[in-house]
């Protein structure tokens, strides 16, 4: 992490822009923390955009209160209505059948 005043990133915006890529960049304002810049990818860029959308948020907590009245739904439930086969525990130990050895 660098820490850097306004002017400088000002001046030389585009290698503090690269140089965000690899660590974040404070940028301070007479001194004070004023701001991060912060690389970000096509990945977190959407993350951002779902994470700050007011109607992603309420749809999210709708979805919340209903599951405290009432509930989820079973996994299997879930695996039947996709088609998807019940998946191995996890841990389970399989066990190979040794060979007999019979003379």
């Amino acid at each position: 992490m660098k820490i850097v005043p306004l002017n400088e990133v000002k001046n030389r915006f585009s290698t503090y822009l690269e140089l965000s890529k690899r660590e974040d960049i404070v940028v301070t304002k007479n001194g004070r923390p004023a701001a991060i810049l912060h690389a970000v990818t096509d990945e977190d860029l959407e993350d951002y955009l779902f994470e700050s959308d007011p109607r992603f948020i309420a749809r999210i907590e709708t979805l919340r209160r209903e599951f405290q009245r009432g509930g989820g739904t079973p996994l299997a439930d879930v695996r039947r209505e996709l088609r998807v086969p019940a998946s191995r525990r996890r841990g389970a130990v399989t066990r190979r059948r040794r060979p007999s050895s019979v003379a």
